[in-house]
């Protein structure tokens, strides 16, 4: 199954004009079929294993066929179901912090202070610096120390590669909302693979 170093996720920014709105069980699973290793790419980094990766998809495509009915076709397939599968992701985290729940997309509660500004570095992306080592458990690693909001900002842009807009539709979120997230993912992420640095230097 496809993890760190496997080719990399391309969600399709053209729509899907050859179905009515709406799909026939069939269509549904050609479709699950076509998209289905970059489903499981992206839900691997965002769980960080192959268990969690595999439950992740398997009610990703369950909440979706549920849904196959309201599929629009003018949307692409590969972006509806990964933002399913965000959606899917979201739900457990949320289920699993939930007597200790953190609005990562909040300031601190003093008001003034917000959560990334405890952490020094105005390199604008500190991504740059992992991308020519994505096959080392390095990046495996920081990705990991991220919270998920950010994780899978960072993730989509800057190792996918993929445009604000397509981030906006996945995530469900307003495209400021994803140019604030990766920014303070980036500077955690930065913090941390600085922290990894100093550790292997000991």
């Amino acid at each position: 199954m496809p993890k760190i170093g496997a080719p990399a996720i391309v969600f399709d920014s053209s729509p899907s004009l050859d179905a009515p709105r709406g799909l026939t069980p069939d269509a549904f699973w050609a479709r699950a079929e076509r998209h289905g290793d970059k489903l499981y790419n992206f839900a691997w980094r965002l769980a960080g294993n192959d268990a969690d990766a595999a439950d992740l998809v398997q009610e990703t495509l369950t909440r979706a066929f549920a849904a196959r009915d309201r599929y629009d076709p003018q949307r692409p397939f590969d972006a509806w179901a990964g933002r399913i599968l965000h959606n899917v992701f979201m739900d457990n985290v949320r289920r699993y912090e939930r007597r200790n729940a953190v609005s990562y997309d909040a300031p601190l509660p003093d008001g003034e202070t917000p959560l990334v500004e405890k952490f020094r570095g105005d390199d604008p992306n500190p991504v740059d610096t992992l991308l020519d080592r994505e096959r080392d458990n390095w990046v495996r690693r920081a990705l990991r120390q991220l919270p998920p909001v950010y994780r899978a900002a960072v993730t989509l842009c800057d190792i996918e590669g993929l445009s604000y807009e397509t981030l906006a539709e996945i995530l469900d979120c307003p495209l400021g909302t994803v140019r604030s997230r990766l920014h303070q993912g980036r500077r955690l992420l930065r913090a941390y693979f600085e922290q990894y640095q100093a550790e292997a230097a000991r």
